[in-house]
């Protein structure tokens, strides 16, 4: 749940400075208000990703630093609206307020009032009523403002808007590949570029190829700035939590960098060697082949090959021109804001110059980069990307009791940690009174991409979450539950989701409930009867929950940003910005918080 500050946004504004603002050198493109997600090339439902491998994309930062809404004139215009929203109350109770075990487990022969209906307005009941649940889908989603019936609450058409134009634009463009590009530092064959894939699905893929472009543009732009003032640039890429290597291992042997991972699983960096031995490995057995083509008078005609023509055009523009760049592993749990320790372990040169890199830091991570950024004169820039909301800790301790939920174990849990690495990162955010705060309920639901939902998979969620949500219904009657206590469940076997009976007694196996649950099939079927025409009230609930997600998680982002703009107010560094690596539909935690010196 957020809770934000009470004043109205024109006194915020009133109050607060300027943020600092860059020269603007490239125009971000923007969908507006409409909201309309990406429409991608990724292997999505059978349809093939298209990697972006050797587009140059060059010139930073974007005209405006935070890609908001056109019709906001500033990031201070944004932000304030964005926290004067965040407080509504019907946006709290819908992003942390309930959670969807609560459902069938409110009303009863004493208590008929649901939650459906206690939390939703009743004309935008009726206006549900006589829609079907995709229809729903694309009014919250993709279809223009402008387009709505007149049947359509004006209430809801706000409340739509609202969200729309707070949440962040995630559209991303990278320019087409020149003609003729020079071959990379460590990549002369397609046989070497399946061997860095290895392992890899095409979302990762789809990851890698366009965060490691953009990282390697960021160091052509840094080493521009740097070294025409007697700089070194960027003589080394950390790439913090680098697990199985699959970025590090792209950036030294594609793009010639020296890029040192900071892991803190020995099994990860284990496992990461050993994909470095087979690559080399590849790399020398092309290496021979090549020779003994040579060696047979075949190197002629295989240099009119279109296959390696191919290769080389797509072959990328380095920042290092050629050079070879090395990798080493560093084991490494982060927990503070000094990097010192770790500057220590990477050999030569003296003095250092780095670059902090990260794909998707799960919780705190990302907060422990941007810290030790501001606090490591040696790292001259940062560009990190965050998942994994959930995993956040709370800075303020107490976190809001969401209204309409029972007190429970795991809400006790959260609401007690205090954590001063946690959420929120800037000073802004932290002392706005009322101060801002997200539960774990609301960090979970950020984690959502319904703009990548298609019916099928809509239709799969919402059935799994009724069987969930009955099955509490069940725990409660028997006296095993009070209210919404977090029984854990996790993934069960395909079969289990055929049918509300598989479920249940798949789910109570599970958890080792046999005993404590006696229940027959006559009884479960009752269950599900009795219920099911409930089963799109809780669709549609949910639908509005996770659209709501996407402003939770412009939340976040805009508070790492604003930490980072309070470091160029006290002069640690000349410029932040955020923009999308990479396609939405492919994968959406993909906005990049980036900050330089």
């Amino acid at each position: 749940m957020v809770r934000t500050m009470a004043e109205g946004g024109r006194e915020l504004n009133a109050s607060a400075k300027p943020w600092p603002t860059a020269k603007a050198e490239f125009v971000l493109t923007c969908r507006g208000r409409q909201w309309i997600p990406p429409r991608t090339n990724h292997r999505h439902r059978g349809k093939p990703i298209k990697l972006y491998t050797s587009g140059r994309f060059t010139r930073m930062p974007p005209s405006q630093p935070l890609p908001y809404d056109p019709q906001f004139t500033s990031p201070e215009e944004y932000i304030a609206s964005l926290l004067t929203f965040t407080s509504d109350p019907l946006f709290q109770i819908l992003c942390g307020g309930v959670h969807i075990l609560d459902f069938f487990t409110r009303d009863s022969d004493a208590e008929p009032t649901d939650l459906y209906h206690e939390i939703l307005p009743t004309d935008w009941i009726s206006f549900f009523s006589a829609q079907e649940v995709p229809s729903i889908l694309d009014y919250l989603l993709r279809i223009p403002i402008d387009q709505f019936p007149k049947t359509c609450p004006q209430t809801l058409v706000t409340f739509i808007t609202q969200v729309r134009v707070h949440s962040l634009n995630r559209g991303f463009t990278r320019p087409p590949a020149p003609a003729k590009t020079k071959k990379s530092a460590g990549i002369s064959h397609s046989g070497e570029e399946g061997a860095l894939n290895t392992g890899m699905r095409p979302k990762k893929i789809h990851e890698v190829e366009n965060f490691s472009a953009f990282v390697d543009d960021l160091v052509s732009n840094v080493n521009a700035r740097d070294k025409p003032t007697g700089g070194e640039g960027i003589t080394h890429i950390l790439d913090f939590g680098s697990g199985q290597a699959y970025l590090s291992r792209t950036l030294a042997k594609k793009y010639g960098h020296n890029v040192v991972g900071i892991e803190s699983r020995p099994g990860n960096i284990e496992g990461a060697k050993e994909m470095d031995a087979r690559f080399e490995n590849l790399a020398k057995k092309r290496e021979r082949k090549g020779r003994k083509r040579q060696q047979s008078g075949e190197s002629t005609s295989r240099a009119t090959n279109g296959d390696s023509i191919a290769a080389e055009e797509t072959a990328p523009n380095t920042s290092n021109n050629g050079k070879s760049g090395t990798l080493q592993y560093i084991q490494k749990c982060i927990s503070g804001n000094d990097l010192t320790p770790i500057t220590t372990l990477i050999p030569f040169p003296t003095p250092k110059s780095l670059l902090l890199i990260s794909l998707h830091s799960c919780g705190n991570l990302l907060h422990h980069g941007l810290t030790s950024f501001l606090t490591t004169p040696s790292v001259k820039a940062c560009a990190l990307i965050g998942c994994c909301y959930n995993l956040l800790t709370e800075k303020s301790g107490a976190t809001y009791k969401p209204p309409l939920r029972s007190l429970h174990p795991r809400l006790v849990t959260t609401s007690a940690v205090a954590d001063p690495d946690g959420f929120p990162l800037s000073h802004r955010f932290t002392h706005t009174r009322p101060g801002v705060r997200l539960n774990i309920t609301a960090r979970m639901m950020a984690c959502q991409a319904p703009g990548n939902w298609t019916a099928s998979s809509s239709e799969a969620f919402f059935t799994r979450h009724f069987f969930r949500a009955l099955l509490q219904r069940i725990f409660f009657d028997r006296g095993l539950v009070t209210g919404a206590e977090p029984v854990i469940i996790g993934s069960l076997r395909k079969k289990c989701y055929s049918s509300f009976g598989e479920y249940v007694f798949g789910a109570i196996d599970k958890i080792g409930w046999t005993q404590r649950l006696q229940v027959s099939v006559d009884e479960v079927a009752r269950y599900e009867e009795l219920f099911a025409p409930r089963k799109k009230d809780l669709s549609v609930l949910w639908s509005l929950m996770a659209f709501c997600a996407g402003v939770v998680e412009s939340l976040i982002v805009v508070d790492r940003w604003v930490y980072l703009m309070e470091g160029v107010g006290k002069g640690l560094l000349k410029e932040a910005w955020v923009e999308a690596g990479f396609e939405y539909g492919a994968s959406p935690r993909n906005l990049v918080v980036v900050g330089v010196r």
